[in-house]
Order: C-alpha cells, then structure tokens, then sequence
C-alpha cells in the first residue's frame, strides 16, 4: 500500500522529502480529566462523565531526505520548514488507497526536529513533530465551485475552508458560504466540540462524520 503525504495539497516528495513512518495518525486524542469529587467515607471517586473532551494530540512522521552533500540536504529541509512555518495553520493530508485523512496543524516542538545527516549513504532523517490542537472533526469533500453549510450549534466552531481560509460561527448566522478561487476538490472540516451542533446541512458530502 502506498501511502501520500501532503502538505497544503502539495505533496512532500515536491519538497524532496520522503516518510518511512508515521504514528498518532489514526490514534484517538487523549481524553481530558473530567471533574470529580474523592470523599474521604467514600470507596473510589465520583466523576461527572457525562461530557467527554479531548485533550490536543502530536503526531509523528519520521521523514528522509536523499543528499549528495550535506548542504544539499540542509537546503532541501530549509525549503520545507519554510513552508511548514509560514503563517497560520498547515493542512496535513494523508492518502492510502481509498483513504482520506485531513488535519489541521501547526509546528511547536523545535527542539525534537533535529536533522542527522548520513554521509554514507547520502541520506538526512528527521522527526516532523505536529500539533493538531482541534483534534474532533467533521471532514466534508467539497467538488463545488461554492461551499455552502447550514449550522446551529451551542458552541462557537471552527470551519476551515481546506484552501488556507477559516472562519468562527456565531450563534446570530446560520448559513456559511465560501467560494474558491481555483477549481479542484476541497476538504472542508469543522473544528470543535460537535456535540453542540443541532442543525447541520451542507451541500458538499461528509467524508467523515467524527474523526
């Protein structure tokens, strides 16, 4: 099975960068601790479970880079860090098969993306360190020229447009609209606590309802 790796649509080996492994792709985010109460005489602790969030979660991709020199190599993970540390979040797309995969994320952890250069076998490795901080989606695929969502929630969410654009709902809209400028097939994803929403349509399918 082969697996593609893209950044903002683009994929990694455009940025001569490869993957020999990845992990916390598909992992579920770690639950955060829900209020609870221990009485002194009382067995065990009382916990308030009927709310379940989830904590953010770091993704790991164990990444390589063919290089005659070390300059070489430094150059080519120069270009893709640059990309990666532009301003704003990051689309991650993962492909395998019929497989589809989309996070939103950013680049913290500097200190674990250390570059180890292999002169033997012209080769540089590194650890890309990712933060998806809105781990709980709902993935959307978009074909249309416009995107139009219909949503009531109790909380305020994220849409992110899967072009680089993102908005918040307010509870005085109900109807979101977004028009790409290039033709192609967009991912449009809302962020947050899903559980909120009461009303939702939209005229482009849902890839994944709750991811």
């Amino acid at each position: 099975m082969i697996v593609i790796y893209l950044l903002d649509n683009i994929p990694f080996k455009n940025y001569n960068v490869y993957v020999s492994d990845s992990s916390n792709l598909f992992d579920k985010a770690t639950v955060k601790e829900n209020q609870k109460k221990d009485w002194s005489d009382e067995h065990g602790y009382d916990i308030d479970l009927q709310s379940r969030y989830h904590n953010s979660k770091t993704i790991t991709i164990d990444c390589f880079i063919y290089a005659k020199t070390l300059k070489e190599c430094i150059e080519k993970y120069n270009d893709f860090y640059n990309a990666l540390d532009k301003k704003g979040s990051r689309r991650l797309s993962v492909i395998a098969d019929d497989l589809r995969m989309e996070y939103q994320v950013f680049r913290q952890d500097t200190a674990e993306n250390k570059l180890n250069y292999d002169d033997a076998n012209a080769v540089g490795a590194f650890k890309l360190k990712l933060i998806e901080n809105m781990p709980v989606k709902r993935i959307l695929k978009s074909t249309q020229k416009t995107t139009t969502i219909t949503l009531k929630s109790k909380k305020v969410l994220v849409i992110n447009w899967g072009d680089g654009t993102e908005e918040y709902t307010s509870p005085a809209i109900e109807t979101y609209s977004h028009t790409y400028l290039t033709t192609g097939i967009f991912y449009p994803m809302i962020l947050g606590d899903l559980d909120a929403i009461t009303t939702f349509n939209s005229n482009a399918p849902i890839l994944w309802n709750r991811f």
